[in-house]
């Protein structure tokens, strides 16, 4: 995790160059003190030169000290940004099946609370470490030029200075992990309280709900004060040893002071050299305990960035990098895209065991809905043998009772769960075998719960392209049928989403849900139950737009197909029956 700190040679080499001026730059500022002592009893001219000469010293030191602060703050702020877009890429570039295996609040607490103790106990540590060593060195130089015998003094100092630390920081850890975890947990629970606030106000639980998150809380809380004390014995455990080794060094200069080997000036020089030397022996406790406690947050992301996968290689996964390499061991076709037919090969899908076997962390698995709930230990079948062939350019329906397998056989045909067995075949091409890229252009899926950002209009259906014209967007927000509603908002296209859509009604966010599908004029279309929230007379003249593409597959999982309708698709699969299929 230090190749952050080091991104940028030229700025590092500037950081090495100022840590190093300022750090011998202040122990030496103990030898103008000596000098203005020693001046006592001398003419004034003498003093006045050594006045000025440490004044000019005093401003040049400042400026050396604040040179080095910006430039250790600069380096920290962009180590920070450069392993929070590392992360949040990484955790955006997992497949749907691992990222199903965490959760948001476990994503948000890593990029927030857990980065910023990352930043104190790791990073700024490093460079905590630099300089109490480069101030002990300029000191500890200064004080053995003056009497060599000094050194055995450090040395015994140093010695006593590492007992401590291995006495004092070995629960720092587990104190450290704890608090991560339970951080963790109480953001999942304010995430999910705060998601849940009209169920609490419908079902009067609140006095449950306000029980549930105290003791989240005090948990939390609990932890937070363990790390803290931890951290305070190891603090005053240095401390302890910063003090003693000040008693220690004065009394060895006040020696040879008696005996007329020092000068009152010298003497004074020590006083200051010593917390110059005695600091950075009583910082070392901490300085230890913080690389320990450290270690869980390193190893968490370390997890989350997949070994050794650096940010270039995630934005290139990711289809955000100029690079024009592609993926190892994936196929991305040249031609204009899908061309004929979609074949299912006996086709089975089983969820728990088969994402548990690859994803060990898995505690929770899709169901038919797209937000599905926490699960453990679940293993259940929802596909078998299933063989069909969808080709291109016709509509076919996916019908079943619920649970038989519906959404799951979009979200294989999405390629979010590759541990199928059997085969998914893209003209010919294995699911497996296709990028991301080459799904992303050429499946557009449309489900019953639609997700909106928070942003405009028309950034929710173009999705931040801007390669679309208005004419297309208008195009289809009318299919969609939005145009009306759009045009009679005052700021049109450029009206504001609010939080999770609130501003818009169910039928209304579907319907923003169709028309970005359709306006990426994808060769194939997935629609999961995409009119359930709108009324009987928009859902037939939206259905009908919808069976009028010409040049686009369009698969429909459905529970209302009336007869009219039926006679409109060419094919009809009812996972129900299995191997009954009627075209």
């Amino acid at each position: 995790m230090y190749r952050y700190l080091l991104r940028k040679k030229g700025y590092c080499v500037l950081f090495a160059v100022l840590l190093v001026t300022s750090g011998v730059a202040g122990p030496l500022f103990s030898l103008i003190m000596s000098a203005l002592v020693d001046c006592a009893g001398r003419n004034a001219e003498e003093l006045f030169r050594t006045l000025l000469g440490g004044i000019g010293y005093a401003v040049i030191y400042n400026i050396l000290a604040l040179s080095y602060r910006c430039m250790k703050t600069w380096i920290l702020t962009d180590a920070r940004y450069s392993l929070k877009r590392d992360i949040f890429a990484a955790i955006m570039n997992r497949s749907v099946a691992d990222f199903d295996a965490g959760s948001s609040a476990e994503y948000m607490n890593e990029l927030s609370n857990n980065l910023n103790q990352f930043e104190n106990v790791y990073w700024g540590n490093h460079l905590h470490l630099l300089e109490c060593l480069m101030s002990f060195i300029a000191a500890a130089a200064i004080c053995i030029s003056l009497q060599p015998l000094l050194l055995v003094l450090m040395l015994f100092l140093a010695l006593l200075s590492m007992g401590v630390t291995r006495l004092t920081t070995s629960p720092l850890e587990k104190s450290m992990e704890s608090f991560a975890n339970s951080a963790e947990a109480y953001t999942g629970e304010i995430r999910d309280d705060f998601a849940g606030f009209r169920l609490v106000r419908s079902f009067g639980i609140l006095s449950l709900i306000l029980r549930k998150h105290d003791n989240k809380n005090r948990a939390m809380e609990t932890a937070n004060r363990q790390n803290t004390n931890c951290r305070m014995v190891c603090a005053y455990a240095g401390n302890f040893v910063g003090l003693l080794s000040t008693v220690l060094v004065m009394a060895m200069a006040s020696y040879f002071s008696l005996k007329g080997m020092f000068s009152a000036g010298t003497v004074i020089a020590f006083g200051h050299l010593i917390g110059q030397i005695i600091s950075p022996i009583e910082s070392m406790p901490s300085i230890v305990a913080n690389f320990r406690a450290a270690r869980p947050l390193k190893k968490r992301f370390r997890h989350l960035l997949g070994g050794n996968i650096t940010s270039r290689n995630l934005l290139t996964q990711a289809g955000k990098n100029d690079s024009t390499e592609e993926e190892p061991d994936t196929f991305f076709p040249k031609s204009n895209g899908f061309r004929e037919e979609i074949i299912l090969d006996e086709l089975s899908f089983r969820y728990g065991e088969n994402i548990n076997d690859e994803y060990p962390m898995a505690e929770n698995y899709p169901t038919e809905s797209d937000n599905p709930p926490r699960q453990e230990n679940l293993s259940r079948e929802v596909l078998r043998n299933l063989s069909f062939r969808f080709r291109a350019g016709q509509h076919y329906a996916v019908i079943g009772k619920s649970g038989c397998g519906k959404s799951t056989l979009l979200f294989l045909l999405l390629g979010y769960y590759p541990n199928y067995s059997g085969s998914i075949r893209y003209d010919g091409v294995e699911l497996r075998e296709l990028t991301r890229e080459y799904l992303g252009n050429t499946v557009a899926y449309v489900s019953q719960d639609t997700f909106l950002f928070q942003d405009t209009i028309q950034n929710n259906i173009t999705l931040y392209h801007e390669e679309y014209t208005l004419q297309e967007i208008n195009a289809a927000l009318k299919q969609a049928g939005l145009k009306e509603l759009v045009d009679s908002l005052p700021e049109g296209l450029s009206t504001m989403v609010e939080e999770n859509g609130k501003n818009f009604s169910g039928g209304e966010k579907q319907r923003l849900s169709l028309a970005r599908a359709l306006l990426g004029k994808s060769r194939i279309l997935l629609l999961d139950e995409f009119t359930a929230n709108l009324d009987k007379e928009t859902a037939e003249r939206i259905e009908a737009q919808v069976m009028g593409l010409k040049d686009c597959l369009v698969i429909t999982v459905t529970h209302r197909l009336t007869p009219d309708m039926h006679s409109r698709y060419d094919g009809i699969l009812d996972l129900t029956q299995a191997g009954n299929f009627s075209f």
